[in-house]
């Protein structure tokens, strides 16, 4: 095919009736004018709209195809139909309309097991449940405290509460335990000089410190004694519990 052969076609195409790029008439083809160069908006002043579907509601509103379109129009045509909407009152809460099949389901779930510590002692098993057994039977116990180095003494009193990691709290509680002598040598492992005694001036700020009653063992050790009516001992200072053996004794001979 020539070149003169493909102008003469584009220039045909490009050409053509006036019906085929009249909206108005039967003859109009889309696709010519889509194409073509002689193509002119009938209505330059015209409403762009995003598509079809818009265009379409838009008619609808106004009453068909056959009205004229006008923004104030639309407008007034969608003001009247929210208006014919059921206007809730003021103050009351709008209340959605469910059809039949919509209807709210009931479901019940199972009441959520929550954990504490009450509800894990019936849990334990071994060591801790001997240790539920005394708590619940009030039997005083013995539980040997440990420092950096070996045990550092004991404490009796009747358990309250504990849970698995042996942190326990007591009540009427006696403790001792081994310290060593102050000044009977020179302390190289405190860097804040001799230790003090600071009852008294914890007495003046109106802070109760038990009395404790000091023993001496031997030329280097005394043994400390108090009684707190209650105590926490974490579960890592812990050594070992067991039944205190003066209850045991008191209760094997009473009239001792």
């Amino acid at each position: 095919m020539s070149d003169s052969e493909s102008d003469s076609q584009e220039s045909s195409s490009s050409t053509g009736s006036p019906t085929e790029f009249d909206l108005a008439s039967t003859g109009f083809k889309p696709l010519r004018v889509l194409y073509s160069r002689k193509a002119q908006v009938p209505v330059p002043a015209a409403t762009l709209l995003d598509n079809v579907s818009q265009f379409e509601s838009k008619f609808k509103l106004l009453g068909g195809y056959d009205q004229a379109y006008s923004l104030e129009r639309v407008s007034e045509a969608q003001a009247a139909s929210s208006s014919k909407k059921l206007a809730v009152p003021q103050g009351q809460v709008p209340v959605r309309r469910f059809q039949p099949h919509q209807g709210l389901v009931e479901v019940s779930r199972p009441a959520r097991l929550r954990r504490s510590i009450f509800t894990k002692l019936d849990l334990f098993e071994g060591p801790m449940e001997c240790l539920r057994g005394w708590m619940e039977k009030r039997v005083r116990v013995k539980v040997y405290t440990r420092k950096q180095k070996g045990v550092r003494g004991y404490v009796t009193g009747f358990v309250e509460i504990f849970d698995k990691q042996w942190n326990m709290a007591l009540t009427d509680v006696f403790e001792s335990w081994k310290r060593r002598k102050y000044r009977y040598s020179q302390n190289k492992v405190c860097a804040l000089g001799e230790p003090t005694d600071c009852s008294e001036q914890l007495r003046k700020m109106g802070i109760r410190v038990p009395d404790v009653s000091v023993k001496a063992i031997d030329r280097k050790y005394v043994q400390c004694t108090r009684r707190v009516p209650q105590i926490m001992i974490r579960g890592e200072q812990v050594v070992l519990v067991t039944p205190d053996p003066s209850e045991e004794a008191k209760q094997v001979d009473p009239g001792s």
